[in-house]
């Protein structure tokens, strides 16, 4: 199985597992103990989210290889074309500067350098923190950064920043370099 295939398949598996035991406790906390539906915020009920969390745990399982020439490389480039056409349409100007400039990093290190690295794992996902917040920033107060208002608002980013970290970490196990899978010792012992 091609290293691509077994990123993507990765990704998937290891995202629908966690969706479905998060979905069993939130399910079971809401019939079980009265909780409110949204009372698990790892784990969105509404079907666009759930798709949404699904293709974000996929991509985020092959973006590490973003560094290299390689399938994952031409996906996200034809997203970043896409995504930035878009928002030069709409006049996002400076979002669209800024998009191109974050485009560029994977390309500046080697291949397993940074975009390998179990910090970046932690660290890029916050994005979809960020995105919540930024487009409802009306809302954000800013006087008390813990304010209701705002942990709702961090809320909202959380299913998809949970997806996106478990695809990350599934890349890095597959590639052996979170946990040491048998699989990654024995592609190490045969290169090595």
């Amino acid at each position: 199985m091609s290293m691509f295939r077994e990123h993507w398949i990765g990704g998937l598996v290891t995202y629908s597992f966690f969706f479905a035991i998060s979905l069993g406790v939130a399910l079971a906390g809401v019939f079980i103990f009265q909780q409110p539906t949204d009372w698990n915020p790892t784990v969105s009920l509404e079907p666009l989210k759930i798709a949404a969390c699904f293709v974000i745990a996929v991509l985020s399982g092959l973006w590490p290889d973003v560094d290299t020439k390689s399938k994952s490389q031409q996906i996200f480039y034809r997203l970043f074309l896409i995504s930035n056409v878009i928002l030069i349409y709409k006049g996002y100007y400076a979002t669209s500067a800024f998009f191109g400039l974050f485009a560029m990093f994977p390309l500046i290190g080697n291949h397993r350098g940074w975009t390998h690295s179990k910090l970046t794992m932690l660290l890029l996902p916050v994005v979809f923190l960020i995105v919540p917040i930024y487009f409802q920033r009306d809302q954000l107060d800013r006087h008390e950064l813990l304010a209701a208002q705002n942990l709702v608002l961090l809320k909202a980013g959380l299913p998809f920043y949970t997806a996106s970290l478990i695809g990350y970490a599934t890349h890095l196990h597959l590639d052996g370099i979170l946990l040491r899978s048998r699989k990654a010792q024995r592609r190490q012992a045969r290169a090595g």
